[in-house]
């Protein structure tokens, strides 16, 4: 794929405390493959790429508030998170990442509360509306909220570029099987080395 700068966008999914940092809610499922990709690393320098190519970056949060007591018939991945309160409102877990802080040229999105943002945030809106056809897909996790974005931004008829090593997931099992469907779905699956490369090219 040739990349327009105008038309593309690097998605960020879920770049907070208790999926990246240390002392997350699920750090004990997710910890040791976010440290053995260096995910958050991974995420910075495709931020700072994406900035030189002048590409927009795009930050699709999750937070959670009332749905802890509200929400009824939760699938597995709901109730994990609800019983140990992942994502709430107001609280550390919550909270970017201390080094994916985003600055005053981020777009951030409205939280999403499925796994896709196609769904419960603006994330087409904002998109469609910046003219944006073709995202760059990175984040947290990789079997679920990444995978959901990406399936859904297909349907849509973005074309979609998965970076498969700056995302994680709750063990090698979960990721491979996220890898291959990238693979199989998205338009590329590249490393994080080739996408700066790409993005290098794109800022001359």
């Amino acid at each position: 794929m040739t990349l327009d700068a105008d038309r593309t966008a690097l998605v960020i999914i879920d770049p907070q405390n208790d999926f990246l940092s240390e002392g997350g809610v699920v750090w004990d499922l997710v910890g040791e493959l976010v440290v053995k990709n260096d995910v958050v690393n991974r995420l910075k320098g495709l931020i700072a790429a994406a900035r030189s190519a002048g590409i927009d970056v795009v930050y699709v949060p999750h937070y959670y508030d009332k749905e802890y007591a509200a929400w009824q018939n939760n699938n597995f991945i709901d109730t994990v998170m609800f019983e140990r309160r992942m994502f709430e409102t107001g609280k550390w877990g919550s909270e970017f990442h201390p080094d994916l802080v985003p600055d005053d040229d981020t777009i951030l999105c409205a939280p999403h509360k499925n796994l896709s943002g196609f769904h419960t945030s603006d994330v087409d809106i904002q998109l469609r509306k910046r003219g944006i056809d073709t995202i760059i897909l990175a984040g947290m996790s990789a079997n679920l909220c990444v995978e959901s974005h990406l399936r859904d931004a297909e349907e849509r008829g973005y074309a979609v570029i998965t970076v498969k090593d700056a995302t994680a997931g709750a063990g090698e099992d979960a990721y491979n099987a996220a890898v291959t469907n990238y693979m199989f779905i998205a338009h590329e699956s590249i490393t994080t080395e080739d996408a700066l490369g790409r993005l290098q090219e794109l800022a001359g």
